[in-house]
This record gives structure tokens, sequence and C-alpha cells, in this order.
């Protein structure tokens, strides 16, 4: 089946230009996921996409959308349980709703009849997957891999801004049926409804006030209402909203209250506050009712009001929550690779709408956590802010307050701060002074997790006593945590990414060169053979042949040893690295290449002295452990500056231990923790030749032995590498 000719795609621009903008734009999740499985299919040039989100809350039954190429249209693909009905989209984009769960993908449909090439990448934050399929290719490369991660990363942000988009416009409908509702009951009591503003003016249309007394909107807005009050009561009912005001309590108040008819009758005015997030009222909902009437109508109506009130802050909290989560999107999708500036940027977005004080602490690669960003609500703190930053989490076991948050992971809720817990957790007086100028009453802490490693932690404090963190703050500051963590988990990728080109820039220069060096010796004898040959002579005097294959002899081995090398690491990097155990004596074969080595040993200056016990028997593959053996001795003696090199063979009932021990150049701390990784070095190639795969070889061997090597080293003082095998 020929594959369906697509013109090629740019990645980068792909992902940075097409992607983002098309899928962040999307008006409904379902739109999304039709983009997305195009896009897959395209950015892998597949004859099949398939994108799947896991079941949620919101979305119990989960979703699935599925590009196919046109050739794939013809018979349907790979099997995936058709729609109910038919979809009003082109056939080759089926949206299904109900695959979540499932496998989605795990066999071919009734035609199928050979393996397919299948690659899978997961949605961030465990939200779904992404596969691309196609049977005629075969497998897919390591960049196709790493093209798709790289549309996975982009695409969960941008599927988790359609879907906040969606539930903000959900929770914006329920805040217009709360009103709806609000609206209705106003019109289904028998009692004056009237709505102010935080001060006690009318600034919205109240129909039963207008009903009941007669005014009209004109004559009642405002401060109007007062007039169609008694007169000998107006004066004590504006002392009343003032002190209620005040004391931001329930107002209530007994007056007489002119009906449209002009009369007036004894009634009760009580209402409740609204309050913003400074604690002041914004608004207050009331009621008028009849004093000689029964008090169970009013009481019904008053717990209906206070529902009514509770539902719709809490519809409100929700929808500033949802906002607040899809500019913090927006904000990280549209970051650049220096997380630095990103965080600066997320850290300010939390101040004031999240927390009062906003910290940011990142764990670099050893294991040091540094303040990266530190974010307050007022101008004037901006010198105590420099203390802050100078107080970061700790070493494990610190009493710091986030340290167990970087270090373990674990979200941490504090929600009344008092001086005995500052002083509890204060790492010195320094820092207790710094905290209780800060003069937080509540903390919250949450770690940024990403490929289940921790890699810091989000801090938010409050400060003001109207701020108090709940459970839901708590669930928003972990799914703006795990946000950021993704931002950073790809920065760090990013970096190790560029690492590993220019690692293999080095390494192919090196083995260019490494390969050429012994071709040029090898090529000059050759030419010398030739000439001789070509003067005529009868014979060629048998020592001039002899010096000269000697030479074609050496440099072919250099050369085999090379690419031996490098098939070595291919076979360790497809996993096809074999083991060919056998009972051997360790003693006889490091004998044998010490043995081997002696000319070279000779030619360095470094004589080696094999100190051996007996009984060094074991089970392991001869040819790879004498590989072991070949590439620590090659490493001791061209590093070893003409000094004396030791070989040790020990071991136990269990165990036994190789020791190569060497008096040369030795290796620098900093360079002890990658010289066993793949193109290694601890040295400069121009002084000292090789590809720099002896010892990451020799670590999967070793490995694969079930056994460990490490490495002991003084610079300017020698080297001592020592491996441990199970017999």
């Amino acid at each position: 089946m020929p594959l369906e000719p697509v013109a090629p795609l740019m990645q980068d621009s792909f992902i940075e230009e097409e992607g983002p903008r098309s899928l962040f734009s999307a008006p409904t999740l379902e739109e999304a996921l039709f983009l997305l499985a195009d896009l897959a299919r395209r950015l892998g040039r597949a004859q099949q996409a398939t994108v799947t989100l896991a079941p949620t809350a919101c979305q119990p039954h989960g979703a699935s959308a599925t590009s196919l190429s046109k050739t794939y249209q013809v018979w349907g693909g790979y099997s995936v349980p058709r729609a109910p009905a038919p979809s009003a989209r082109p056939d080759k984009t089926r949206f299904r709703p109900e695959l979540a769960g499932r496998e989605p993908l795990s066999c071919w449909e009734a035609r199928a009849t050979k393996a397919r090439g299948l690659l899978s990448v997961p949605l961030p934050c465990g939200a779904g997957l992404l596969q691309l399929f196609d049977a005629e290719s075969g497998d897919f490369t390591p960049e196709d891999k790493a093209a798709l991660s790289g549309l996975a990363a982009v695409a969960g942000m941008a599927l988790e801004a359609v879907r906040l988009r969606e539930e903000n416009a959900a929770l914006r409908r329920k805040v217009d049926e709360s009103e709806a509702r609000f609206q209705a009951l106003v019109a289904a009591s028998k009692q004056v409804v009237w709505v102010t503003d935080g001060q006690g003016a009318i600034t919205r249309l109240c129909t039963a006030w207008g009903d009941f007394t007669g005014q009209q909107w004109e004559q009642y807005s405002g401060w109007g209402w007062m007039s169609a009050i008694h007169p000998e009561d107006q004066t004590r009912v504006a002392d009343v909203v003032r002190r209620t005001f005040l004391t931001r309590g329930i107002y209530e108040c007994d007056y007489r209250l002119r009906r449209d008819d002009g009369t007036y009758f004894p009634t009760r005015a009580r209402a409740v506050p609204i309050l913003s997030e400074d604690g002041t009222p914004r608004e207050w909902v009331g009621i008028n009712s009849n004093l000689t009437a029964t008090r169970a109508p009013e009481g019904e109506l008053e717990r209906l009001l206070r529902e009514e009130q509770a539902a719709r802050t809490q519809a409100e909290a929700a929808e500033q929550r949802a906002a607040f989560l899809s500019e913090a999107s927006r904000v990280l999708a549209s970051s650049s690779l220096d997380p630095k500036a990103t965080l600066d940027s997320l850290a300010w977005l939390t101040v004031p709408t999240l927390a009062d004080w906003c910290f940011v602490d990142v764990m670099d690669d050893s294991g040091v956590v540094h303040r990266m960003s530190v974010a307050h609500a007022e101008p004037a703190d901006e010198a105590l802010a420099s203390e802050v930053r100078d107080f970061p989490p700790g070493k494990e076991g610190s009493n710091h307050p986030t340290t167990r948050v970087v270090r373990r992971a674990e979200s941490v809720l504090v929600h009344d701060v008092s001086d005995a817990w500052l002083r509890k957790v204060a790492v010195n007086d320094k820092h207790f002074e710094v905290m209780k100028a800060v003069g937080f009453h509540c903390i919250m802490s949450v770690p940024l997790v990403a490929r289940g490693r921790s890699l810091g932690a989000l801090t938010f404090l409050a400060v003001r006593p109207s701020r108090r963190y709940t459970q839901a703050d708590l669930t928003t500051a972990q799914d703006l945590a795990c946000r950021a963590a993704l931002l950073l988990d790809n920065a760090v990728l990013y970096r190790e990414a560029r690492k590993s080109v220019l690692l293999r820039d080095e390494f192919l220069s090196i083995a260019s060169h490494e390969l050429k060096t012994p071709l040029t010796p090898l090529q000059l004898r050759l030419q010398a053979l030739r000439r001789e040959t070509q003067r005529g002579t009868p014979s060629i005097p048998t020592p001039t042949v002899a010096s000269q294959l000697d030479v074609v002899q050496r440099q072919v081995t250099k050369l085999s040893a090379l690419v031996s090398g490098l098939l070595d690491v291919s076979r360790i990097s497809s996993g096809r690295l074999s083991l060919d155990r056998e009972p051997m004596d360790l003693a006889e074969l490091a004998r044998d290449v010490v043995s081997r080595f002696s000319l070279t040993a000779n030619q360095a200056g470094s004589p080696v002295t094999l100190h051996a016990r007996d009984d060094m028997r074991g089970s392991w593959d001869r040819l790879r452990v004498d590989q072991v053996l070949t590439n620590l001795l090659t490493n001791a003696l061209k590093y070893g500056a003409g000094k004396p090199v030791h070989v040790y063979l020990s071991g136990d009932e269990a165990h036994v231990r190789i020791a190569v021990e060497d008096s040369g150049i030795g290796i620098a701390p900093e360079h002890l923790s990658y010289i066993f990784e793949r193109f290694g070095r601890a040295v400069s190639e121009r002084h000292y030749g090789g590809l720099g795969l002896g010892l990451y070889i020799t670590r999967q061997i070793v490995e694969s032995h079930g056994g460990a090597v490490r490495v002991d080293s003084t610079p300017g003082q020698g080297s001592r590498f020592e491996v441990v095998l199970p017999r």
C-alpha cells in the first residue's frame, strides 16, 4: 500500500507557528482534538494518528480523535470502534468520546496481515496518549519520537487552555443561571426584595421595590429609596446603614414604608453583605417584610437568600481560578526556553491574585536549591524581598518550611502561622526576623514535579487578614505547579539535547581524526612496497617486506580496535550486547592480557605488575572480560605518565575484584561523574587520542555481568579503577 505524498514540513516552524496558534485558538476541546490528530499525522508523515484523553471528572468517558491519510481512508485504518452516528466532518477525522479507558488501537481491522510501526508518547500530567501508526514504514525513528514529544508538550498546554476556556464558559453560564434563579425567587416572593451597592445606594433595577412603593427607577435609584420611608424614620435608618457598613454585620432596621397608595405600614428591613476580597461590603441583598405577618415565610426566604449568596460566591471564585489558570497556561506556552524569565513572569502573575508573596525555588542537578524568583504585592517590600532571596530551602533534614516540599515532593498548607511555628522552622535568628517582617499568617507550598522527579517548589504567602487558603486554593496551586514543572522539564530536556548534539559533533570530529590516523602510515607503507616492485628488482628483501608488514599490521589492528569500539557502542545503544558465559580463570586471563601489553608498556616506560590471589574462578564472558582488562590497561598506560602500573586481583566467595592502579596525571573531581559516559573525557583530545568510548564500554560490560565499576583519583597522583564482578 503506497504512502500518501506529504509536503516536507520544517519541524520547528510547524510546532512553533502553525501548531500552537491553531490549537490554542480552537473553540472547543473536540475541535482541538481533531486538529491535534491531524497535526501529529502530518508531523510524523504517518498513515494514521490518534489522540486519546483519559477520563476526568468533567468528562468521565474521556475522548478520542483519529486522523487518517487518504490511502487509509479507503479501508478505515487500524481498528477503532466507529461512532454510533455519522459525523458531519470529513471522513478522515473521526471523534470518538466512547474510547476512553480502552487501549486505543490494539490490532488491524479484518484485512490486517502484517506488523505495523507504532509510536506512542504521553500527554503532559497523564492527560492521555498521542499515537502514530504506519504499517509500511516500520518502526519510527528517535527523531520522530522527539518531534512528537515536542508537539505533545505544547499540545498538553493547548488542550488544557481549551478545557479551561470551556469550563470558564460553563461557570459563566452557572453565574447567569444563578442570577436568573435569584430574579425568579424575587418575582415569586411576596416580600420586597432589593439589592444595593456597598454604601447602600441602589444601582440595579429592583422591580419588587418599585411595584410596592409605586416609585419609578429614577425615583428610587441611588439614595432615592429613602424618600419612600416615613420622614420621621429617615434619619434613624441612615444612621443604621452607616453603622452596619462599618461593622460589616447584618443590616436590620424597623421603619414605616409608604405603599403605592400613599399609606404607610410597619416593616422590617433585613440584609446580608456580600464581601470583597479585602473584607469590605461589595453589595447588600435584603428584604422588607410586614411585621404583622408570620415569621416562617420570612425565615425560609432568608435561608434561600443565604444559599443563593453562597452558590454565587463559589461560582465566582471557581470562575476566577479558571481564568487565572488559563492566563498562567498562556504565559507558560508563550515562554522562551529560558526558565528564569518565565518563572519570574509566573511569580508576578500570582501576586496579588493568589498570594501576597510568591517564591519559586528550583533544585539543580547537584541537589542544591536556588531561589529563582521572589514576587510581592507591595512595592515598598523590595528591600525585604532581597533578604527573602537569601533563605532558600536547605538540605534534607533542614527545619526550613519548604524543605520537605522540595526534597520529598509533599505539599504544605499551614492555616495559622504563629511565632512559635516560625521559631520551629527558622534556620537561624536572621531567618526568623525576615519571616516575621514579611508578616504572613498563612503559607501554602506545592512541589514542581515532572517525570516522577522533584524539580523545586512554588510557595505562596498570605499577608492580608481577608486572605485564607482553602483546599480549592491548594488544588489550583498544584495545577499551576504541574504546568510550571513541565516548563522546567522541557528546558532541562532542551539543554540535554543541545549537549548531546555538541557531544555528537565533537565525537564525529574526533572519530574522523582517529580513523584517519592509522590510514596515513598504512598508505605510506603500501606506497613504499609499490615503489620497490616498480624498480624491476627480481625480489624484495625479506627484512624490508617484514618491517613494512609489521607497521601495516599494527595500523590495521589499531583501525580494527576503533571500529570494534564503534560497533560495541551501537550494540549497547540498541540493547543487543549479549554475553556468552563460561567457567574461566580470571588470573589466567589477566596474565595473558598483561603479557600482550608488555611491548606497549615498555615503550611507554610503564611496566605492568600483576598481583593475583588463588581461586579467581567464575562464570563470565571471556572475550568481554578480556575487553574490560584491555580498556583499563590501555587507559592506565596512556595517562600513567611513564610510571609503573599495578593490576590487583582479589575476591571472596561471592565476588572477585579487579583493580588497575597508576601514578599518572589523575582526574579532576569535577570530571569523575561523566568519564564513564559515552564520549566522556577528562582531558583534551588534542593531547590524548581515542574516541572516549573505552570506559563507557567497560561500564556497560561490567553492569551486564551484574557488577559495578568505580574510580578514585587525585590530580597529579594517579587513579585507581576498581571492578567488582559476581562469580
